[in-house]
């Protein structure tokens, strides 16, 4: 099979995107071209100074029927077919679309007048739009066609072998001056054929090699990206051994393993094992970000988002009932649709937001989990009693390492990267997060915050650069 798709576009979900809404831009105006050569059929004899002759009537109604017939096949079957470069492609259909419209277009000038006729110069507007989808060789071939056409016609016209349907009314020279007048005008049209196609398909490859140049420099800059997460994690990895070494030792101290410890060097030792502790959720924090950051993970696998949730609080259990905070976990979804996304990520985005909950609430307080659905729309709004967050940090919230001001008075140990791993998550998603505070069930003393996700349904395998026929229907 003909391969007309070049090596920089065979994973290039935007090029092939590109090709689907070009092709379904040319059905519509096919469509449109149709409407307007019925209109002309109906209305030239009436509103004009010239007239069609019977054959002419005849042949143009038959060549509109014909677009209209093709073109409804060509948009019926569009969307069955794919964007696999070794197969039949969208882009043969705009191969096809191309020549079948380049036939028509031939006979409507023939009918009309061939070089005298009004349409010729949508030949022109054919080679430029081609020269933007099609290899280059394919349009100067299909340039020099329509040129050899055109010259054949005349020739075939100026010998009579094949009557000229010049439109009657319209001026017209003498055979002699005629056939001068036509050779000049068949170069000068080809000429411009020519160069139009030059300069566009000149023009659409100097923009494919400045995008291909783009995308290696992407490339490169990933490459670059995920060596400096392997490096971090190489080097903060070899930083937590001697931290969880030095808790060991602090934790014999402790346990008076070594002996007895008295009461002031006891309470020193705890503040040394909170730090210590605050430590080691910092490295593991950037531990996990940094992994996160290396691994390609494919957000296409079925997610039961209520099992997800009830196996975090599962293992979030103890610390609950340590605070006896009263947890509350409602499904109000209508539907429930299937969520397919990255399972891993998002029980660590949740086990994030619900971490953060418990640890930021008070004795006795008051957590609500609640799912709910809309359109298209998954809604997770997690909401608790707890310190809440100062209205004007709220936007600062999800920066790395940004931690509240009342939350460093706390002396609440964190990392401040738990909401950022969070957010870049839910985007991965093409979600939404939200923070509110205060929460809809807080008070004066205990403002609390509620955290609202959005996540939106998707299909099996779709992932976010994928092109599918479903897009542009």
């Amino acid at each position: 099979m003909l391969s007309l798709v070049p090596d920089w576009a065979h994973h290039y979900g935007e090029f092939w995107r590109a090709i689907r809404v070009r092709n379904l831009w040319f059905i519509r105006l096919r469509y449109l071209a149709v409407v307007i050569l019925i209109a002309f059929l109906l209305i030239v004899n009436y509103l004009f100074s010239f007239r069609l002759s019977e054959i002419q009537f005849v042949a143009i109604l038959i060549i509109a029927v014909t677009i209209l017939f093709y073109n409804i096949i060509i948009h019926v079957f569009r969307l069955r077919i794919g964007c696999s470069p070794n197969k039949f492609n969208c882009l043969h259909t705009s191969l096809i679309m191309m020549v079948l419209d380049l036939m028509e277009l031939l006979l409507l000038v023939y009918f009309t007048g061939t070089i005298d006729s009004p349409l010729i110069m949508l030949f022109v507007f054919h080679m430029i739009i081609g020269s933007m989808i099609l290899p280059g060789f394919l349009v100067y071939t299909a340039a020099a066609i329509i040129s050899i056409s055109l010259v054949v016609l005349l020739y075939l016209e100026y010998l009579f072998i094949i009557p000229s349907h010049k439109i009657i009314g319209t001026i017209q020279s003498s055979t002699f001056l005629s056939s001068e007048y036509d050779l000049i005008y068949v170069l000068t049209f080809s000429f411009t054929l020519f160069v139009s196609v030059y300069i566009t398909n000149k023009i659409s490859r100097q923009l494919f090699k400045r995008e291909q140049q783009l995308r290696d420099s992407l490339e490169k800059l990933k490459e670059a990206e995920n060596t400096k997460q392997r490096y971090t994690l190489g080097v903060v990895h070899e930083i937590k051994s001697p931290v969880i070494a030095v808790k060991s030792i602090i934790d014999l101290l402790l346990g008076n393993y070594v002996g007895p410890v008295n009461l002031e060097i006891t309470n020193k030792l705890q503040r040394a094992r909170l730090r210590s502790d605050e430590a080691i959720s910092l490295i593991n924090d950037i531990l996990r970000f940094s992994r996160i950051k290396l691994l390609d993970i494919k957000n296409n696998e079925l997610v039961r988002i209520e099992e997800l949730i009830k196996n975090i609080l599962d293992v979030r259990l103890e610390d609950i009932e340590e605070k006896n905070i009263m947890l509350s976990f409602s499904d109000k979804r209508k539907e429930k649709c299937d969520l397919y996304g990255a399972p891993m990520l998002l029980e660590l985005a949740l086990s994030n937001l619900i971490s953060n909950a418990i640890k930021y609430s008070r004795q006795n307080g008051e957590i609500f989990i609640i799912l709910t659905d809309e359109k298209e729309l998954l809604f997770i709004e997690i909401s608790d009693n707890g310190i809440g967050i100062p209205e004007p940090e709220q936007k600062d919230i999800f920066l790395h390492f940004y931690r509240a001001t009342n939350v460093k008075k706390s002396e609440i140990e964190g990392s401040g990267m738990g909401l950022s791993i969070t957010h870049e998550i839910i985007v991965k998603h093409q979600g939404e997060i939200s923070i509110i505070s205060p929460s809809k069930i807080g008070n004066a003393d205990s403002p609390g915050t509620t955290v609202i996700i959005k996540l939106p349904y998707k299909k099996a395998g779709l992932e976010i650069d994928t092109v599918t026929s479903e897009e542009y229907s």
